[in-house]
């Protein structure tokens, strides 16, 4: 796979001499208490949720390893010892980078040592306010916009010293500057979008303002979307900064534009808007080719195959044939595909509360509402009102199930809860020992809804909450078509 951009690089090295710089880049790691761990360099994936290992090795007994490795350009790098002290890391192309641990703080020796201790420093930075933002999600209670305001401006503090100190320090070269500046950057926009986006009627009426045909009807994208100044993708921050600028930047603006329009679409409709917008937008190929991509993966995630989509996805393979990401999405289209109406259900496994193994196929013959939850998900349990009227409304036909599978890992913690809420229909929790359900119908986020038909074939793989009136007609619906005499389907035609 075709991962980065070669970029040709040349290096001074002492008075009026030069060379080219030697394809293999080097680490050299000593470290005591590490003998015999692993310590492996990585790089996320441009497009998924991954990262691609790019060197492995083991220390010695000695505590010492050597890991040799070859990058087209200097770019930042994941460095963990035993996946556990992971850090981003910038390695320079063709130098010897070398590290020396005094229990857990690194000490860095080489030309660039000042360089790296600053990188240190930032760690530092990035793990109080990482602890700090975990302390509020986990707080239990909804956090007061006011309140998410105050928190954001103070985690702003020390990165913003952070960079002061790196701008006024005459030790770095430019382009430590400029590294160091761009990663701190990136990272504060990103934990910015981390602690959760608010959109208020001021924002509506930002994009209601400011938004146009010239534009897109997205008004902020071309400003804030930052361009890699190296030409090249690198650093962890910064892909979490692009999707949050296409999520927050493009795709919601677009979505409330064609809200306010009343147009009839899906999530394809909304991601031609935003190849339209990103082809236009005369940002360089390289970079252009990865936000199209991002935007038709983030299509292809959201949603099962429909006519939009799938010319979403003509156009891209089309556009760019020879395309690095071309086998990431050409596998994401054939599972969105597997989840298109009338596709066979995938099987769900689980527990009931009892103990007793479920399996999905065991309801077949009925139209089945599936609702994905878990006790820590204030919007599932937002629902739940909404969910016992729906399961009043049909009460008396025993053609349909209502069944709740939670993503809880504490099981007495999810039995408590059922037991305080007395919510009827099947309750099962997730079996993680089988093949993962969250995996098998794409659930991202929850709450998360699927409907299947009494065939056992899937209806909407991303269907309406219970709080939605359509929601009930489509049940009504799919109970008159079980009624009208639609037998089951031959065996092996579906899951069930």
């Amino acid at each position: 796979m075709k991962l980065f951009w070669t970029i040709s690089t040349l290096v001074l090295l002492g008075m009026g001499s030069c060379r080219v710089r030697s394809d293999v880049t080097s680490v050299e790691i000593e470290c005591s208490e590490c003998i015999g761990k692993t310590v492996e360099i990585t790089s996320p994936d441009l497009l998924e949720p991954k990262n691609i290992q790019i060197a492995k090795g083991r220390f010695d007994s000695n505590g010492k390893v050597t890991l040799q490795f070859n990058i087209p350009n200097d770019r930042y790098l994941a460095f963990g010892i035993d996946s556990v002290d992971r850090r981003a890391m910038y390695f320079f192309a063709g130098e010897k980078t070398e590290i020396v641990y005094a229990g857990k703080i690194p000490r860095f020796k080489g030309a660039n040592n000042h360089f790296y201790q600053y990188l240190a420093d930032f760690k530092l930075i990035v793990d109080s306010l990482y602890a700090l933002r975990e302390q509020r999600i986990t707080s239990g209670r909804r956090i007061p916009e006011e309140e998410n305001a105050a928190f954001r401006e103070e985690a702003r503090l020390p990165v913003r010293r952070y960079e002061s100190r790196v701008k006024a320090d005459n030790d770095l070269t430019p382009k430590h500057k400029e590294v160091l500046v761009f990663g701190a950057q990136n990272f504060s926009k990103s934990f910015d979008g981390s602690l959760g986006v608010v959109t208020d009627d001021a924002t509506y009426e930002h994009w209601r303002r400011n938004g146009n045909e010239a534009n897109g009807y997205a008004p902020d994208f071309f400003k804030t979307t930052p361009v890699a100044s190296q030409g090249v993708f690198d650093g962890y921050f910064y892909f979490d900064l692009v999707n949050s600028e296409l999520l927050q930047n493009l795709w919601r603006p677009i979505e409330f534009h064609l809200d306010e329009s009343g147009a009839d679409y899906d999530d394809g409709t909304i991601g031609l808007r935003c190849a339209e917008v990103i082809t236009r937008s005369g940002f360089p190929e390289p970079f252009s080719e990865l936000l199209l991509a991002k935007n038709l993966y983030h299509c292809l995630r959201q949603t099962a195959v429909t006519p939009s989509v799938a010319e979403l996805y003509d156009q891209f393979t089309k556009h760019f044939p020879r395309s690095a990401f071309a086998p990431a999405l050409k596998r994401q289209f054939a599972e969105s595909k597997s989840l298109s109406s009338g596709e066979p259900a995938k099987e769900i496994y689980g527990f009931r509360e009892d103990g007793r193994r479920f399996r999905l196929s065991e309801l077949k013959g009925k139209v089945v509402y599936v609702d994905f939850w878990a006790t820590w998900c204030g919007p599932c349990i937002e629902q739940f009102p909404h969910s016992r009227k729906l399961i009043q409304q049909f009460t008396n036909d025993d053609g349909i199930v209502f069944l709740f599978v939670s993503f809880d890992r504490d099981a007495r913690k999810w039995k408590e809860f059922l037991r305080s809420k007395k919510m009827k229909g099947i309750h099962v929790i997730a079996d993680r020992n089988s093949p993962s359900v969250a995996d098998a119908y794409r659930v991202t986020a929850i709450p998360h809804y699927l409907l299947i038909d009494h065939l056992g074939n899937i209806k909407s793989a991303y269907a309406m909450s219970p709080s939605q009136p359509e929601t009930g007609a489509t049940i009504t619906g799919m109970l008159a078509a079980r009624r009208a005499g639609a037998h089951l389907p031959a065996a092996n035609s579906s899951a069930f």
